[in-house]
């Protein structure tokens, strides 16, 4: 039963804290012209708890078929809520080139990443894609043995504050 009061007085006490924020400040009086009175409803932002939210979601891998020199979509999407002015940019970079090795050897095999510059994001984003995907792409298997190759990407994302 205690627990049950203590929550009763809990919630009480909760919504006696929300009534000032409606409090109207203003007198209506018979010679206010006309008979009516307005109040500005805003929102209050917090930094501590109202922070920035954001997902970039990003392939666990490509897969590229042996002999297939055709180019390959990295696609990747943006879910976000910023403050106002502020934005993302998410980048994608190859490492070491482009070169894959197969796997237990010292064997090489290069793709090309093409479009992997920064795109921006602004503040939001519902499992948005960059408006130019990256592609990746093997010119030529010839001179390799066939193997597994594996080789990395990295994507860079950057958060930028809104400027005053």
């Amino acid at each position: 039963m205690k627990k049950v009061i203590s929550l009763v007085v809990a919630f009480a006490m909760l919504f006696a804290v929300c009534v000032p924020a409606f409090a109207v400040e203003q007198e209506i009086s018979k010679d206010t012209v006309p008979q009516e009175g307005k109040v500005e409803v805003k929102t209050n932002i917090d930094a501590a708890t109202d922070s920035y939210t954001y997902t970039i979601k990003i392939p666990a891998d490509v897969q590229i078929d042996w002999n297939d020199t055709a180019e390959k979509e990295v696609n990747y999407t943006v879910t976000s809520q910023l403050l106002l002015g502020d934005q993302l940019t998410v980048a994608v970079a190859a490492d070491n080139a482009g070169a894959m090795k197969a796997v237990g050897t010292d064997k090489t095999l290069t793709f090309a990443l093409q479009n992997g510059e920064a795109a921006t994001f602004h503040e939001v984003n519902d499992e948005a894609s960059p408006v130019t995907k990256p592609t990746v792409q093997i010119a030529s298997f010839a001179g390799v043995p066939i193997a597994e190759y594996v080789g990395t990407m990295t994507f860079t994302v950057t958060y930028i504050p809104a400027t005053d």
